[in-house]
């Protein structure tokens, strides 16, 4: 009968040797995972937005929430959640969020009472254009980062990707 006492595993022993180089260390395959890679980028550019738009900005999954509300006044949150590729609950929650800030107003659809139309306030006009000034540094940033007139074929890439994998059949 096996002895009901939990193992506890003994650390190994390794002398004098110390932990390997950064530099040296063995990735395996995880170096040819590109969302890995993307996952990094994505943080990069995050913390980069973060820190040139201030403490003050809104998140980047808001400030592209409130970006469409600005630009197309009486979109339906199901447009939001198309045009933004968001899970409609997520929206819903941004939604909610702007207007008890203020930034956004709701209105019931006439030809459908169970939608919402959104319009911005003028504050949330404000936000928005002050954030989008801001924003023009990160997207130099990011232009210099990706390299010199690469923008255009490095989103046509991520966008097919997202399409591809989104829609793809399992293997």
């Amino acid at each position: 009968m096996p002895d009901p006492t939990p193992l506890t595993p003994t650390p190994l022993t390794y002398d004098d040797e110390e932990p390997p180089a950064m530099e040296a260390l063995d990735h395996g395959q995880l170096q040819d995972f590109i969302g890995m890679h993307l996952r990094v980028a994505h943080e990069a550019a995050y913390q980069d937005f973060r820190r040139r738009l201030g403490d003050q900005a809104l998140r980047p999954g808001y400030f592209t929430i409130l970006t469409l509300i600005v630009r197309n006044p009486r979109i339906t949150q199901t447009q939001i959640a198309t045009a933004s590729r968001r899970d409609k609950s997520n929206v819903t929650n941004a939604v909610y969020w702007m207007e008890r800030e203020g930034l956004i107003t709701r209105h019931l659809s006439r030809r459908d009472r169970r939608s919402h139309m959104c319009v911005a306030t003028p504050a949330g006009i404000a936000l928005q254009a002050r954030m989008e000034a801001r924003a023009e540094a990160h997207l130099r940033a990011l232009d210099e980062a990706i390299g010199p007139g690469q923008r255009e074929a490095f989103i046509a890439t991520l966008k097919r990707m997202a399409e591809t994998l989104r829609w793809g059949e399992a293997d």
